[in-house]
């Protein structure tokens, strides 16, 4: 007992000096602003803030991303898809780790499920054959189909986060035709789903250098397109990692210019380049910080499904949007039903050729993150400013894993900003 003192004391003071911080910073009103300006800053403040609030009741466990391998009724799994998909899926894992590591939320890990120490793949034969019936369309009856067998092994599949990988492509040789769906849809902190396609030459050594220098042809969408070895990998081992992002709810975004000069966020056109730096062929791909404060509190990363299936709610309490030396401060006090431990401003410009703002047919929106005071408070500053009609997607992050929205509309014409039309909107929420 006498060893654990020493041990004990200092952790002890720091937690009783925070407390006291915390507990002065709300009576007063006040919060060092300066001391949670730089993303490493903010990271450590959250990170503190959500370990906090986790240890404030038991832990409940968390959730396990449930990875399904779907085909159809005539033909087997592709060639050695166990242990293929096994290595896809811990580097994907290793990925999320890094990043997340990287930005100063410690190891945060992507649960899976293991079975035997490799990956458990949720093997469901589909009721029709491989004549057509199965598609790019057919993502609701392959849906349909594994939420049947899913639930004879009682799985419920609508509070599941799934990655259905489907095995719908022929080879022939160096000639792969994908006719697959590919996307995620339908996310929350408690269910999401994302299908993405297999083939006899996904690998993750596929993800290297090739010194046998394979090209092999390839259809999708379109007419057949050469692809390299690496090229293949890259594109559809990271689309896979891409949808998943989108079946854990991370929408589309781009990375800011900051950001940029680490490669390409994942969740922009991230799954073009994932893990191009293995072969010296550009900086791959990143998590943005944003996206990782939504992941960190994600049941499948967070360890716990506390409150998880609780509906988050937010009311203003006060919300300003200012310009200041080219800079736009968007300023706020909200009153959340469940603690918020970061808000998030999507800043997406409106393109021609798009019904206004498409949030997942956008990659151009980027994020910029405030951490919340002790009194609720936030304040994000949102940089890289252009010309023409925006919306801000204010959204806050709930420490359950559930998120809010709330959006305005500014535009900018000659390097004026119009705030006009977001002052309306601000107005409407405060006062509701």
């Amino acid at each position: 007992m006498k060893r654990l003192i020493p041990i004990l004391l200092p952790f002890l003071l720091l937690t009783l000096t925070q407390f006291a911080r915390e507990a002065r910073e709300v009576a007063t009103g006040l919060f060092d602003w300066s001391q949670v300006n730089s993303q490493s800053d903010q990271a450590k403040y959250i990170a503190g803030e959500i370990r906090k609030w986790q240890s404030q009741d038991p832990v409940d466990e968390g959730k396990k991303l449930r990875v399904v391998y779907f085909h159809p009724k005539d033909r087997e799994p592709l060639r050695n898809h166990l242990q293929r998909w096994d290595r896809i899926m811990n580097d994907i894992q290793e990925f999320f780790s890094v990043e997340m590591a990287k930005l100063g939320y410690g190891k945060s890990r992507l649960s899976l499920e293991k079975e035997n120490g490799k990956l458990k793949l949720h093997e469901i034969q589909g009721t029709a054959n491989d004549d057509g019936t199965y598609s790019y369309k057919s993502g609701g009856r392959i849906y349909n189909e594994v939420s049947k067998a899913l639930a004879k092994k009682g799985i419920n599949a609508k509070s599941e986060t799934l990655l259905i990988i489907c095995g719908l492509s022929r080879t022939d040789g160096k000639k792969v035709k994908i006719y697959s769906p590919y996307y995620g849809m339908g996310a929350s902190q408690n269910k999401g789903i994302c299908f993405v396609a297999d083939s006899d030459w996904l690998n993750i050594d596929g993800l290297k250098v090739d010194k046998t220098n394979t090209k092999i042809q390839v259809k999708e969408h379109r007419g057949y397109e050469s692809f390299t070895l690496a090229r293949f990998n890259t594109t559809y081992i990271g689309g896979t990692i891409h949808e998943l992002g989108h079946g854990l709810s991370l929408p589309h975004n781009l990375a800011t210019k900051s950001e940029s000069v680490t490669g390409t966020a994942l969740m922009g056109a991230g799954n073009y380049t994932y893990r191009q730096e293995w072969r010296d062929e550009g900086k791959g791909s990143f998590l943005t910080n944003a996206h990782a404060i939504r992941l960190l509190v994600h049941p499948v990363f967070s360890g716990t499904s506390k409150e998880s299936s609780l509906t988050s709610s937010l009311s203003i309490d006060d919300l300003s949007l200012k310009y200041i030396d080219g800079v736009l401060h968007l300023r706020g006090k909200v009153r959340p039903s469940i603690p918020a431990i970061a808000m998030i401003a999507y800043n997406d410009g409106e393109n021609k050729g798009q019904k206004k703002y498409q949030v997942n047919n956008d990659y151009d929106a980027t994020t910029w993150t405030s951490v919340l005071s002790p009194n609720n408070e936030f304040w994000i500053k949102i940089n890289d400013l252009k010309e023409g009609n925006h919306q801000i997607r204010l959204v806050s992050v709930h420490a359950n894993g559930a998120t809010t929205t709330h959006r305005i509309h500014y535009s900018i014409k000659d390097g004026k900003p119009d705030l006009n039309q977001a002052n309306k909107e601000i107005k409407s929420f405060v006062s509701s």
